[in-house]
């Protein structure tokens, strides 16, 4: 058995070198499909990580009048702890000193602004989250109107839960998913094309060979396996490449812009580049195979 896979690598080998320039092509072409398809995996994973920390962190705030009478808070409180869909234990008052606390440490140096304005112009609110995030604009509904909470406004809603903010980044995240698979499907096609025009090459100047073997009783996998591993290589071959321009372009570009942008608690993560280089090498094999796979079909028929 060992002497039969070292046959099967020797013969890829010796084809890959004497189609040279067709395995340089394919092999910068799957180099080309793998960065890309690197890139738009550690995007695709930040934007899909991003939009699902929007959508945990929508938050529903219910705006208190300043007239609003203790036993009206008490009703407001029963109501959201009464309603269907309230996560538990996500409800919390936020008074009026606490919300311009809140604002004077968002504003930082410019918090000093704040002493210029007369008095405390911000609503004590209640703040609760729903279980599911999709149901968000449900139990906010279920709240409005309540004795004792601020009418809404144009533009001001009462709850409020940043609906236009959380449906803005979901509707780009979705569009930016659907482009890279997009670009990852046309660009995989691309190199399965090239990678089975490498092999075709091969097998047409060999072809008396596989012939002979055929009709000397060699099954289908015996001819094909040699062609299959010159495709792998190719594929393999590409993505380790790409996955070195990746590193190479991590460090030099994008390193300390990325951690910068990271630096916060809590703040989604992309996919870790160990896991990346390994799904380009598993991708570049699976293409290759593939390519090779397809394009001996034809020539097995003898």
């Amino acid at each position: 058995m060992e002497t039969r896979w070292k046959f099967f690598v020797i013969e890829a080998l010796k084809s890959l070198k004497g189609n040279f320039a067709t395995t340089i092509a394919a092999v910068v072409t799957v180099l080309v499909v793998m960065f890309i398809a690197g890139i738009g995996i550690a995007l695709g994973s930040y934007v899909y990580n991003y939009s699902n920390k929007v959508r945990d962190d929508v938050t529903i705030r219910a705006y208190l009048k300043d007239s609003a009478t203790p036993k009206q808070v008490a009703d407001i409180q029963r109501t959201i702890t009464e309603t269907p869909g309230v996560q538990d234990g996500s409800l919390q008052f936020v008074s009026k000193d606490d919300a311009i606390l809140r604002l004077q440490k968002q504003l930082g140096k410019d918090s000093e602004l704040l002493k210029l304005t007369l008095g405390n112009p911000l609503p004590a609110s209640f703040e609760f989250k729903a279980v599911d995030p999709d149901q968000t604009a449900r139990v906010a509904a279920a709240v409005a109107g309540l004795p004792g909470l601020d009418p809404p406004q144009a533009g001001l809603p009462n709850p409020d839960y940043g609906a236009g903010k959380a449906d803005r980044v979901l509707k780009t995240a979705g569009t930016i998913t659907i482009v890279l698979l997009g670009m990852g499907v046309v660009l995989a096609i691309a190199a399965i094309l090239l990678i089975g025009n490498t092999i075709r090459l091969s097998i047409f100047a060999r072809r008396r060979e596989v012939e002979v073997m055929k009709l000397v009783g060699a099954t289908n996998w015996f001819v094909r396996l040699p062609f299959m591993i010159e495709g792998m290589v190719c594929g393999v071959a590409g993505a380790i490449l790409a996955s070195i321009l990746l590193a190479i372009s991590y460090q030099t570009l994008l390193a300390d812009r990325v951690q910068s942008s990271m630096s916060g608690n809590g703040s989604p993560e992309a996919i870790a580049f160990p896991l990346l280089v390994v799904l380009l090498i598993l991708t570049g094999l699976v293409i290759g195979a593939i390519g090779s796979g397809l394009t001996m079909r034809r020539f097995l028929q003898v």
